[in-house]
């Protein structure tokens, strides 16, 4: 299912019967959902990118190590998906469904459930029943301790927002009515001598309306012909001071509607509008109360099932580096890299990693360096003696 698709699912509310269609084959109440779904599909797309951004780190005996499950994590979750697809869907079910479940397969895949049905218990492992991952349904029952399970929060996001989608899109109907009755055109036909119980009159009438005033306007060019005894004119209107107006009403609801799914999913609206001048401020708040908290869970949830206490006790663990998600530059950023590289916080190697680029593979490159400005309060009380 297209995440695009997966959206209009939740929030759509009407019979699919007794929908209402225009002449391009959509339904009104798709038209009226593009505003909600532009806020709703740009916060998602927002959260799964960073996700995606982070680097899965798997640590063995306090070290990183790149083998199987580096892989998974970070390129080919399974055969149908790259990792920013698998995230995108694992992401939107998350924060809509209020809930995630990955399952493993016999071939050491990892699937995202469509549908599960969880039944809770006191003292023993949850069991996930009914899973269904791509339309194939497991027969099997699931304990928890074999899966991935997450839960966003306390409460369904996925109402909230559906209310608060219905209320912006008939706001935003509202300002698009007042907006095409004031760019619109509006004439006065005048008839003399007009029989109205005529055939021929009726039929004159009807193609004038239908068809020449209706080409006469839709048209950048037009010629409309007025049979004798019609005389059409137009009423004098305020259409270009009202349209300013009426433009800024759509464009406020917007901005709301950015605000509102923003705050809702702790995103700085600034993120989801595009505003540049704001950006910089604005990433680092998204990354420490949006991408953070998601990242820390789904860490902490796949170090317990997938590693254990045991082994997280002999040093081997998956860590969840956000500080990729913002994009490093080489050379405007140099002073900075040599700053931690000096400092001893990262390595040359790791300086490039970071910068996208691809690490140099020579033993000096993954050595820690320290200038002589940093030392032990011991060696400088020692120094001053």
């Amino acid at each position: 299912m297209k995440i695009i698709d997966y959206f209009r699912s939740i929030f759509s509310k009407k019979d699919a019967v007794a929908a209402e269609f225009n002449e391009d084959g959509s339904t009104v109440d798709e038209q009226r959902f593009h505003l909600t779904e532009l806020a709703l599909f740009t916060a998602i797309d927002f959260i799964a990118r960073s996700l995606a951004k982070c680097e899965f780190v798997t640590v063995n005996n306090n070290r990183e190590s790149r083998k199987a499950e580096y892989y998974l994590w970070n390129y080919s979750p399974n055969k149908h998906q790259t990792k920013i697809e698998f995230f995108t869907q694992a992401v939107a079910k998350f924060i809509f469904d209020n809930e995630l479940l990955i399952v493993e397969t016999a071939d050491n895949q990892l699937m995202i459930a469509d549908s599960f049905l969880r039944t809770e218990h006191a003292l023993i492992d949850d069991t996930f029943s009914g899973v269904t991952c791509r339309n194939f349904t497991y027969q099997r029952t699931f304990l928890e301790s074999e899966v991935i399970y997450l839960r966003y929060n306390n409460f369904a996001l996925n109402g909230l927002l559906a209310d608060m989608c219905d209320t912006y899109e008939q706001l935003m109907l509202s300002a698009q009515e007042r907006y095409n009755k004031a760019v619109g055109h509006k004439g006065i036909l005048e008839l003399e001598n007009y029989s109205f119980g005529d055939e021929n009159f009726a039929e004159t009438y009807n193609k004038v309306l239908s068809k020449q005033f209706k080409s006469f306007y839709s048209n950048k060019n037009a010629v409309m012909p007025i049979f004798k005894g019609m005389k059409y004119s137009e009423p004098s209107t305020d259409a270009g001071k009202t349209t300013n107006s009426e433009i800024n009403d759509i464009q406020k609801l917007r901005t709301e509607a950015y605000t509102v799914v923003g705050n809702a999913l702790h995103i700085p609206p600034a993120i989801l509008s595009g505003e540049a001048s704001q950006l910089s401020d604005a990433m680092d708040c998204a990354i420490g109360n949006a991408i953070d908290p998601i990242a820390n869970m789904f860490e902490q949830e796949i170090t317990k099932k997938r590693f254990g206490s045991t082994e997280f006790n002999k040093g081997n663990y998956l860590l969840i580096d956000t500080t990729t998600v913002r994009h490093i530059d080489a050379i405007s950023q140099a002073n900075n890299l040599d700053k931690s590289i000096a400092s001893g916080v990262l390595t040359p190697a790791k300086a490039q990693k970071y910068c996208n680029m691809l690490p140099c593979s020579e033993a000096w490159a993954h050595t820690y360096y320290i200038t002589k400005n940093y030392q032990t309060i011991a060696n400088a009380l020692k120094g001053g003696e």
